[in-house]
């Protein structure tokens, strides 16, 4: 029923958010890009002599315009990654929380 509501009133399915991405981050903040914008990003930085200002398109299709001095860092962020960064700080908390005395505060 509800399938057939959304194709009378014209409704398209939910798009599935990107998986893998890549960011682009710096003093304005970070915005997340697709693989290739990214290369175009880096590969612009890499000149020796870098626009003053780029401009991409963000995964969610926003117009960005960042001074290329301000850019700090393009990053690969796959599901993997995440996944094995989640579990390294799982790991860091539980060993310092096996190193800490039993009257130390166990607020944080």
């Amino acid at each position: 029923m509800i399938n057939r509501l959304k194709e009378y009133f014209g409704e398209s399915e939910e798009e599935k958010p990107e998986e893998d991405f890549w960011e682009v981050a710096g003093d304005g903040g970070w915005f997340y890009v697709t693989r290739a914008t990214a290369l175009d990003v880096a590969r612009q930085l890499q000149r020796l002599r870098p626009p003053r200002w780029l401009r991409f398109r963000d995964l969610f299709g926003a117009d960005v315009r960042v001074r290329s001095a301000d850019v700090n860092r393009v990053t690969e962020c796959t599901t993997g990654h995440r996944a094995a960064e989640r579990e390294f700080r799982r790991a860091r908390r539980l060993e310092e929380k096996a190193d800490r005395r039993p009257w130390e505060d166990d607020d944080w």
